[in-house]
């Protein structure tokens, strides 16, 4: 037996930490934005059900998941904090379908 350890993580996690509910991707899109441990997914609510839109990696385990929407915006800003006090701010860029930092 090796004296060395190799730990990996097989599978993406699966146990919803936090979520929230806001018009995170356009004024008129309501987004359900779901926490899992180090990932956030983010998903488009239609007539037919949830849409599946992006699913972001995030380093560190998130501790808060927070919509805001600044005086002036259109849309909701998302606030992420981690387990050791990181945090970021996080805006839909709809050019480019993707998040970006703000």
């Amino acid at each position: 037996m090796s004296i060395w350890n190799y730990v990996v993580t097989a599978h993406k996690p699966t146990n919803v930490t936090h979520s929230c509910v806001g018009n995170f991707t356009g004024p008129q899109e309501l987004n359900l934005i779901i926490a899992k441990c180090t990932r956030i997914e983010i998903h488009l609510l239609t007539p037919q059900g949830l849409q599946p839109m992006l699913d972001v990696p995030i380093y560190g385990r998130i501790a808060t998941l927070e919509l805001f929407r600044p005086h002036g915006e259109a849309q909701d800003l998302l606030f992420i904090a981690t387990e050791r006090y990181k945090f970021c701010v996080l805006q839909w860029d709809p050019e480019a379908a993707e998040v970006i930092t703000r």
